[in-house]
């Protein structure tokens, strides 16, 4: 897989958040993420995701606390 933004360079990751190829000056490492260096709205549905991911667990883990009480 190529470069999205440079089409001559190899793929080093893989955008989390929209699924674009990366190389190693486009990519960006956030909380062992990779997303896209300069595309913001890649940053904030990444930490969108992992708000959600939190909060999934935390129902999971109330449902399975109100299981054991009952």
């Amino acid at each position: 897989m190529k470069c999205y933004n440079h089409h001559d360079r190899d793929a080093f990751g893989i955008c989390k958040s929209c699924g674009k190829g990366l190389c190693l000056e486009c990519l960006k490492e956030e909380n062992g993420t990779i997303l896209c260096k300069d595309n913001p709205k890649c940053s904030v549905i990444s930490k969108k995701c992992c708000i959600l991911s939190f909060l999934s667990f935390l129902l999971l883990l109330t449902i399975l606390i109100m299981m054991i009480i009952d």
